[in-house]
């Protein structure tokens, strides 16, 4: 369980961006996948940050751009029993903090940009917050930094796109 008050940050969870982003997180831990240190881009609430602490991931770095953001994911963070590394960046402007795991629940014109901008690669990177039109042109910016896709989940208009460095597997779209 995830104890989140958004104050004016960004992130409640009801969102289906944010669903598919936890469930692509949390089939990695399932599957053995991951336990190193993670990285939320435009962590907002801190919603998928601290879901990655509690799912056993980290440590975990959030970062963003709005001070409102960073104050309501510490103290979500502190709600919630776990410890955040939280930075003030501006991805229109910087690339991410690194880690070998990386969520980005972002616009697609701003996943975009980062991919553009991204000196290294995670092991793996999910990334949500597109709409079913934008899902190719994201995985083709990442594609271009050595990423594939691995998966795509889609609900309704909005898609999930689950990508490694790992495996150069077919990628499978799960309907809702």
């Amino acid at each position: 369980d995830v104890v989140i008050d958004p104050g004016r940050a960004f992130g409640t969870g009801a969102h289906p961006t944010t669903r598919m982003c936890l469930e692509l997180l949390l089939a990695l831990t399932e599957a053995g996948e991951e336990r190193g240190p993670v990285a939320d881009w435009g962590t907002g609430s801190g919603l998928l940050a601290i879901a990655a602490s509690k799912l056993g991931l980290g440590p975990v770095v959030g970062c963003d751009h709005e001070p409102s953001a960073l104050e309501a994911a510490a103290a979500n963070a502190a709600r919630n029993g776990v410890e955040l590394e939280l930075v003030r960046v501006n991805l229109r402007q910087a690339s991410p903090p690194a880690a070998p795991t990386a969520v980005a629940n972002l616009t697609a014109p701003l996943l975009k940009e980062v991919a553009e901008r991204l000196e290294w690669a995670p092991e793996r990177l999910i990334c949500s917050g597109l709409l079913a039109a934008e899902a190719d042109g994201v995985a083709d910016a990442f594609a271009a930094r050595g990423l594939v896709e691995d998966e795509r989940r889609a609900d309704g208009d909005w898609m999930a796109i689950s990508l490694s460095r790992a495996t150069a597997a077919r990628p499978k779209t799960i309907p809702r």
